[in-house]
């Protein structure tokens, strides 16, 4: 299934197997230096404390666009910004 973690009026899209595994990707130290890494010269990332939720088509489709374009076969996590 594919969540989104919004951030900052920015939503951000990735794969995982269940809500509570969502919760563990969007909490991973990993995660939060890549948001951190992308708002660096932005107006500031305030911590990964948002919950996933669940896609919409919209963002499903715009998902799933990105990562046929993108996807690396080795990455263990494409993020893809929806939003």
């Amino acid at each position: 299934m594919i969540y989104v973690v919004d951030v900052n009026l920015m939503s951000f899209a990735f794969v995982a197997g269940s809500e509570r595994h969502a919760s563990e990707i969007a909490g991973s130290p990993g995660f939060v230096q890549a948001l951190d890494r992308f708002f660096l010269n932005r107006q500031g990332f305030r911590g990964s404390n948002h919950r996933p939720r669940a896609a919409t088509v919209q963002e499903l489709a715009l998902f799933s666009d990105m990562s046929s374009e993108f996807a690396d076969a080795t990455a263990d996590v494409l993020v893809a910004r929806v939003g």
